[in-house]
């Protein structure tokens, strides 16, 4: 028993010892900050500022990495009629998702850090809606929908700063720089008139976001 204990323990350390030498290696990441909250309502800070992503996965070859990252978030919320809203049912809906994926090349100055630089293709989609329906004089349901949608993507360069607490566990943040263009299309839609508004909207974005994630990382 004791010669099994004392082999199981040659093995893990060989295995830590390996895990900063691994020349193929895999890691997945998830973004503590936007776990924890901090205090933001309904987990929903402005993506354009803060750091959308929620999880982040990449495969490394030598100094070469794929990496893969997602964020999102969803809500919805229903006001019920009363006669303080005058019989009005009021229905929001909200989502936003952004996708990414990239190519990375590492640096490691020491055992404890490993820097990435790369850049990465990301697609980014946005909707809001809000649903009013009531009973109007002539005793008709009428439902008006004001819906906002935009779609957004392009390429974002990226530096990535991440320190190793253990050969397997990390914590990592980034810089990143964002260069998009994006559609948008706000309408105006009722069941009781054909005379839908509907403005459509072209545009571009440049953003920098500063290192508002903290990814707590596992190594495979």
């Amino acid at each position: 028993m004791k010669r099994i204990f004392a082999l199981l323990l040659v093995v893990s350390f060989a295995l830590n010892s390996r895990a900063q030498s691994d020349s193929v290696y895999a890691e997945i990441g998830v973004n503590t900050i936007k776990l924890i909250g901090l205090g933001f309502q309904n987990d929903s800070p402005d993506p354009q500022v803060w750091n959308p992503y929620f999880i982040t996965a990449g495969i490394h070859y030598k100094r070469l990495g794929l990496r893969l990252g997602y964020g999102g978030r969803s809500g919805s919320r229903t006001e019920l009629p009363a006669d303080v809203n005058g019989k009005t049912t009021l229905v929001t809906d909200s989502s936003y998702t952004d996708l990414r994926i990239g190519l990375a090349w590492e640096i490691q100055p020491s055992a404890k850090w490993t820097f990435r630089f790369g850049v990465d293709y990301f697609i980014a989609n946005e909707s809001n809606m809000i649903e009013t329906e009531f009973t109007n004089e002539d005793n008709e349901k009428v439902i008006i929908t004001h819906e906002v949608k935009t779609e957004e993507s392009g390429f974002g360069p990226f530096a990535y700063f991440q320190y190793h607490i253990t050969p397997r566990i990390s914590l990592g943040t980034e810089l990143l720089w964002r260069f998009s263009n994006y559609t948008s299309t706000d309408s105006d839609v009722s069941n009781v008139s054909d005379a839908d508004a509907i403005r459509n909207y072209e545009g571009s974005r440049r953003v920098v976001m500063a290192p508002t994630a903290l990814f707590l990382n596992v190594r495979f």
